[in-house]
């Protein structure tokens, strides 16, 4: 009988109205991304963000974002934490043209947003990596600035070629909801 009245209450929730549609809230930005391996290239100094002045960012992945942003998405590693399986990094979207594999995105004032993410391989082939959203350029406030502080997750494959990384496929996701690490 219990299960009856709860089982009742509960549809007439939901004849009683539909939930509201968001207001206008994105649940979350989907893009693909295809990446290369930069060995670790140092030449391109990485963007000045707040938060770890003191961090040593060695050039690792460059490559396309596509979907809810298009551009350029780079990818630093942290020295001298990295290892092999697993690190801290952090992320750089750019609203450049990308064309691999000479990309040419210097201006600060393309930077949409950046950040940092713990990553691992889950695999011999396969990663992933969670994070923050830690900065959103000043040009791109009105479109992209409530995502500002919120959890990011990524991942793919990688190929390697003569048993060194190579290139890559995978996604990029930023979640609307904050993060209790920010």
């Amino acid at each position: 009988m219990r299960k009856l009245i709860f089982g009742v209450a509960a549809l007439l929730l939901l004849l009683a109205g539909p939930a509201p549609a968001g207001q206008g809230v994105t649940p979350m930005l989907k893009m693909d991304t295809t990446y290369h391996f930069q060995f670790f290239v140092p030449s391109i100094p990485a963007a000045p963000l707040p938060g770890r002045p003191a961090t040593v960012w060695a050039f690792a992945w460059e490559g396309t974002v596509k979907g809810d942003i298009n551009g350029v998405i780079r990818w630093w590693v942290e020295l001298p934490f990295f290892t092999l399986t697993q690190g801290v990094g952090r992320f750089e979207l750019w609203d450049c043209e990308p064309v691999v594999p000479t990309v040419d995105c210097q201006d600060p004032a393309q930077l949409i947003m950046a950040g940092y993410e713990g990553f691992g391989y889950v695999s011999a082939t396969d990663w992933e990596g969670k994070g923050v959203v830690t900065y959103v350029g000043a040009e791109y406030l009105e479109e992209y600035g409530e995502w500002f502080g919120r959890r990011i997750t990524d991942g793919g494959y990688v190929d390697f070629v003569g048993g060194l990384p190579s290139y890559g496929e995978g996604w990029f996701t930023i979640f609307n909801r904050p993060s209790n690490k920010h």
